[in-house]
């Protein structure tokens, strides 16, 4: 049985200074179609605008409140809601609290750099 204790998972810290914890993935695990990372938005910053070319993706807002943007809407996001972001849909999250903003975020197939397209 793998247990994986989520503290000891290395962080990434993206160019746009959000804190990704992948704690679940192929890359640590059995599971071949999904990922799971915990994902830290400091205060007054924003996730870049971007799409994925194949992953499925779900938000799950775990702490603190964002402006989150899912093609051409924008709206208030906050603990107890979740977002599903379906391929090829520019998305993106603002934090402008004074407090982090923090979600469990979801991807199938699993995330890989590749799979992503910023705004040029």
């Amino acid at each position: 049985m793998n247990v994986i204790k989520i503290e000891e998972c290395p962080d990434y810290v993206a160019p746009d200074n959000a804190v990704a914890k992948e704690f679940l993935s192929p890359r640590n695990s059995a599971l071949e179609r999904l990922s799971i990372a915990e994902i830290t938005i400091p205060p007054h910053t924003s996730v870049e605008k971007h799409y994925h070319l194949q992953s499925e993706e779900v938000y799950q807002i775990i702490d603190g409140e964002g402006s989150m943007l899912l093609g051409k809407e924008t709206r208030k996001v906050g603990p107890g809601e979740v977002v599903p972001i379906p391929p090829g849909a520019w998305h993106s999250i603002d934090n402008q609290s004074d407090q982090d903003l923090v979600m469990i975020v979801t991807c199938s197939p699993p995330w890989t750099p590749e799979d992503q397209v910023f705004e040029s």
